[in-house]
């Protein structure tokens, strides 16, 4: 007897059956909140001249710039 439980659609993909809701590794369900301070310093680096994207990741070479100005 197997110590090992799983649910049905775990049971499912380790037999190679799929139950259609597994989106695959790595794939959040939602995209995680940007963080706090993202904002600022979107709106710091446009100020700036800097060019910067709405979403996404903010580049370090402006996070750099970002932290700097604020000491």
């Amino acid at each position: 007897m197997s110590t090992l439980r799983c649910s049905p659609s775990s049971t499912d993909l380790l037999e190679g059956r799929s139950s259609g809701d597994w989106s695959g590794p790595g794939r959040p369900l939602c995209e995680p909140d940007p963080r706090p301070d993202d904002e600022p310093m979107r709106r710091w680096a446009r100020a700036n001249g800097f060019l910067v994207n709405d979403r996404g990741r903010v580049p370090a070479s402006i996070r750099d710039a970002y932290e700097n100005s604020r000491r």
